[in-house]
């Protein structure tokens, strides 16, 4: 049974207000060995009731259990349609928005009963963190869905980053009048894409020059 992240696809979750999915976030910076950034790599935790919806159908040898082979098929359909959103990701350089390529390592699996989907959303070119302010977001534009980073110590890693890099995460602040707005959203209704944003958190990462 193949999804996609959009709207459609979370409308059987009963809810009266946006967002309408819950989503757990872990991120990775990935490095090379020149210090610049390649891509991320993300493992999203979704909620229970999503994962009940999403994998309903998907045990194929009737033990009761997802089987793996089609979780992973399911990742798979689900990136392949979040392709267009760029993976509702976005990375910016001193403010400018950098492109991703077709993402890789896409594998699903279950922790406990919710549905965890992974991948590497590589850049479309290597940058360095020393050359301007870099900031990353994961989010829905809808904010159909939410997407927080987990509260785990490994929520965001810089894996082979230089010495002298460290990230900060800033939380989203939005202006009360949009958070009464997206509350009035019945389960049909989207903000547009510009309603996401307002919810999402951002890091930022620091590498000092010359490290």
């Amino acid at each position: 049974m193949a999804l996609a992240l959009t709207c459609a696809a979370f409308q059987p979750r009963v809810a009266e207000a946006h967002p309408h999915a819950w989503i757990d976030v872990r991120v990775t910076v990935l490095f090379d060995g020149d210090g610049a950034v390649t891509g991320l790599r993300q493992s999203w935790l979704f909620d229970e009731f999503y994962t009940a919806f999403a994998t309903e159908g998907l045990d194929g040898d009737g033990d009761g259990i997802p089987d793996p082979a089609l979780i992973d098929a399911l990742s798979v359909e689900n990136i392949t349609n979040l392709a267009d959103y760029s993976y509702f990701t976005s990375l910016w350089v001193d403010g400018t928005k950098q492109a991703f390529g077709t993402a890789t390592e896409v594998t699903g699996s279950l922790v406990g009963d919710r549905y965890e989907m992974s991948f590497t959303a590589p850049l479309a070119a290597p940058l360095d963190p020393r050359a301007g302010a870099m900031t990353y977001a994961v989010y829905d534009p809808t904010y159909y869905v939410e997407l927080l980073h987990a509260e785990a110590d490994d929520a965001v890693v810089l894996d082979g980053a230089p010495t002298g890099c460290s990230f900060s995460l800033q939380p989203p602040n939005p202006d009360p009048d949009m958070v009464a707005y997206a509350a009035s959203l019945g389960p049909t209704q989207s903000g547009g894409d510009g309603l996401g944003i307002l919810f999402a958190e951002r890091v930022s990462l620091q590498c000092t020059t010359g490290s």
